[in-house]
């Protein structure tokens, strides 16, 4: 992208890269290509290391190699795939930018019923295979504690049909790399009164919160780490509140009635996501609450967020690469 180059390029600093030269002209741990540089840049708000195939990632002797990276004839490991650079310890490895979400246990995740089946739903959360959801890992009406029987069995559809978008926690994942969900705590369930945004997982990181109510906004966000992003007007609290504590809280999810300044706060929050996806920015509660209250203030319109033109002429570009910058700092 051809925006704010100057300021991406000093937001990103430097890196230690060696590029994989194309032609003659390019000499061994430079990025000089016919006389300009050419800058490594990291994602904005990522604070990891982008690479392209044939860079070298790390000289540190004792690094293991994992996947997305092998090792050179000199012993330098080299990356072999287009992504950020993540280090456990000594295991370096490479996280692809674009791919399906693999899953992990304690994921929060939101998805779609695309079959109901005898005891269980087929969820698709943009994985290779579908995720599955079992009669018995779900959250009653209620919060009825008890064995599912057969007449839950017949009464599923009640539950959950098809088309219905839920949210989810991966409870475990097979050799198979098949997914099973549970919705056992009444924060999971069905969602309504919202928009969907779908964005690659790898701008959605593991945070304390997924479920988060924006308190400067009113709209409640369910960020997915498989970069499906859920945004609906706040859920009300059964009971006026009495069963809320720190870990549990049984919402009164039901369809409603969305009125337009809602829709227009719900628009403009999920505009803000895929803006930021656009810029490589992460998505937290902190970074969309940013840019939304920004756009109000450089007074553009919902709509005018995906519209890149109008972004940079509203100066809204510089004000995400400042506030990033000062961030990291």
């Amino acid at each position: 992208m051809a925006w704010a180059t100057s300021a991406l390029t000093q937001l990103a600093g430097a890196v230690a890269l060696e590029r994989r030269g194309r032609g003659e002209g390019i000499e061994e741990g430079s990025l000089t290509v016919d006389g300009p540089k050419l800058a490594v840049q990291t994602i904005p708000g990522l604070q990891s290391q982008l690479v392209c195939p044939g860079d070298v990632v790390s000289a540190e002797p004792g690094a293991l190699r994992g996947r997305g990276v092998v090792e050179r004839a000199d012993g330098k490991l080299v990356a072999t795939t287009c992504g950020v650079v993540e280090h456990v310890n000594k295991l370096l490895y490479v996280r692809p930018l674009k791919h399906r979400y693999a899953g992990s246990v304690g994921d929060v995740v939101v998805g779609r019923i695309v079959e109901v089946q005898t005891d269980r739903w087929a969820v698709e959360i943009g994985t290779a295979q579908l995720a599955y959801l079992h009669l018995g890992a779900i959250h009653l009406p209620g919060n009825v504690q008890r064995r599912r029987t057969d007449e839950d069995t017949l009464r599923i559809r009640e539950f959950f049909d098809e088309n219905d978008l839920i949210s989810a926690e991966v409870q475990k994942v097979q050799e198979s790399g098949e997914l099973a969900l549970q919705t056992r705590n009444s924060r999971y369930g069905k969602l309504q009164n919202g928009v969907l945004a779908c964005v690659p997982s790898v701008y959605v990181r593991r945070q304390a919160q997924h479920l988060v109510n924006l308190p400067r906004v009113g709209v409640m966000v369910v960020l997915g780490n498989n970069g499906w992003v859920w945004v609906c007007a706040p859920p009300k609290v059964a009971g006026s509140g009495r069963q809320e504590t720190i870990n549990f809280s049984q919402m009164d999810v039901r369809y409603q009635k969305v009125h337009p300044d809602m829709r227009e706060r719900i628009s403009r929050v999920r505009n803000s996501v895929l803006c930021l996806v656009g810029y490589g920015l992460e998505v937290t509660p902190d970074s969309i609450t940013f840019l939304y209250e920004r756009s109000q203030k450089l007074q553009l319109q919902a709509w005018e967020l995906l519209d890149t033109a109008r972004c940079e002429s509203a100066g809204l570009v510089e004000s995400l690469v400042a506030a990033t910058q000062s961030t990291e700092h």
